[in-house]
């Protein structure tokens, strides 16, 4: 199986509520828009990867915000991480992933362009592509990267990332930061200048309920042939086994 040809994909927009901009622009004076975007492998995607939408809105809702919808974009292969499998699967698992979400999509325009996107400009691709569309207009729009607070300390790390990079996203998007067990994200924006000048846009969201499901967890049991049942969705796990992914012996995963 093979990526389509490189090009311009439209953005899903179906999941965008046209309810919920009629009443916020009804009821609130200058409403303020969210579009959450997340990036990476998703190899497989679990309920960890939906979770972090669902803490991010009701952040983001809290505090006056009007969360329209989130995207995933998962990598492209170009990344050439360890395990990864090709993005023809990683996008229809996240397709199959969302599937029960009210507003979450997959963009698959990174996944399927012929070479490795930087995150800065996914996010710019997300709000050209919404501004084009009509829908919203750019002055009240925020495109934010929702992230797990590991990926935010990486902003840190030399040579992970591209510093004016970094500047950039922090400044002209925002990052929803999900706080993991063991870290700090208070002490991660500290440490870091880039982050501690633009802290005000730097949002950080606790787990009420701590959830450490990850996809390295989920790959080491299905080599294990160990249940992975209510790590992710059933219709995740079925195209795995259908597709013999992660391991030669599906066909004794467990259900």
């Amino acid at each position: 199986m093979s990526m389509e040809a490189e090009g311009d994909f439209d953005l899903p927009l179906d999941k965008i509520s046209l309810d919920l901009l009629d009443q916020s622009k009804s009821s609130v004076r200058n409403p303020k828009y969210v579009v959450l975007v997340s990036t990476g492998s998703f190899n497989p995607p679990t309920y960890m990867h939906l979770r972090m939408f669902e803490l991010a809105r009701d952040e983001l809702n809290s505090r006056g915000f009007v969360v329209l919808c989130g995207y995933i974009s998962p990598v492209n292969d170009a990344y050439k991480k360890k395990d990864l499998i090709s993005a023809v699967h990683r996008v229809k698992m996240c397709q199959l992933a969302c599937k029960s979400s009210s507003f979450i999509m997959v963009d698959s325009w990174e996944a399927k362009q012929s070479s490795y996107q930087r995150t800065l400009t996914v996010l710019s691709r997300v709000q050209g592509s919404l501004c084009k569309s009509g829908l919203i207009n750019k002055g009240s729009l925020k495109v934010m990267l929702l992230c797990g607070s590991d990926l935010l300390e990486s902003f840190g790390i030399p040579g992970v990332w591209i510093s004016d990079q970094v500047r950039k996203i922090c400044e002209n998007f925002g990052v929803v930061s999900i706080c993991r067990e063991g870290k700090n994200i208070d002490d991660i924006i500290h440490n870091n200048e880039i982050l501690h000048e633009n802290k005000s846009n730097i949002f950080s969201v606790d787990e009420i309920i701590p959830n450490q499901i990850s996809s390295t967890k989920v790959r080491e049991c299905i080599k294990k042939e160990l249940s992975i049942k209510y790590l992710t969705c059933d219709e995740v796990i079925d195209y795995i086994k259908d597709n013999h992914l992660y391991s030669n012996s599906h066909e004794h995963l467990p259900l």
